[in-house]
């Protein structure tokens, strides 16, 4: 009797698998919502979806021959940045990498301190930097390119007390992240300094 309801409640539970719905395709069904639109003088960093959502005459409905269920998009790839071969490699600008040619945005971080961020790979924000910062008024000192720093001495207009400081790239999953120290690298320049900085540099990005 007991061998019986097992048999029976095993059949049961393979015939039941096949009854449960397979909703792994309902995601096409999913609607498009308006971008969320940040308050006072925030702005969002990154403002390229990391899997963008088809419009709704661009999606699929119905299974594809041979298509069995959802099969997720592959994670983008992380790419080094090249070692630096010296200023001769340095003189030449390197090409953006395609769909990394997006415009620089000046804002700030969760704490309120001004940063700009960079949606491009390393190597390609390090030369437009570069660039930007032999139009402006702040003197390179020194620089390091395998830890992402600019050493600088800033006229007394960006009241930086005293008036060095680190201009910092860093890699974030939204692109490149430039943000201001103070002269030893231990902490974040005063958010006015820093800002006066970061919208110099802006302007010439």
């Amino acid at each position: 009797m007991h061998r019986s309801i097992a048999v029976f409640a095993a059949a049961l539970a393979l015939t039941g698998c096949g009854l449960l719905p397979d909703n792994s395709l309902r995601y096409r069904e999913a609607k498009v919502l308006e971008p969320m639109t940040p308050p006072g003088d925030l702005v969002f960093i990154g403002e390229e979806p990391l899997y963008a959502v088809p419009d709704m005459d661009r999606r699929l409905t119905g299974e594809r021959e041979g298509e069995d269920g959802f099969d997720a998009p592959r994670p983008p790839r992380l790419v080094a940045a090249a070692e630096d071969a010296g200023d001769e490699d340095e003189a030449e600008a390197p090409a953006p990498p395609p769909g990394q040619q997006g415009r620089p945005v000046l804002g700030k971080d969760g704490s309120g301190y001004p940063i700009i961020m960079m949606p491009t790979s390393f190597a390609w924000a390090w030369e437009r930097v570069t660039q930007a910062l032999t139009q402006t008024d702040l003197r390179v000192t020194d620089r390091n390119r395998d830890q992402g720093v600019f050493f600088l001495t800033a006229p007394e207009r960006y009241q930086l007390q005293p008036p060095q400081a680190q201009l910092k790239l860093s890699h974030t999953t939204n692109g490149i992240q430039v943000a201001v120290l103070n002269g030893e690298g231990t902490a974040l320049a005063a958010k006015d300094s820093g800002l006066a900085i970061l919208e110099s540099i802006h302007n010439e990005l």
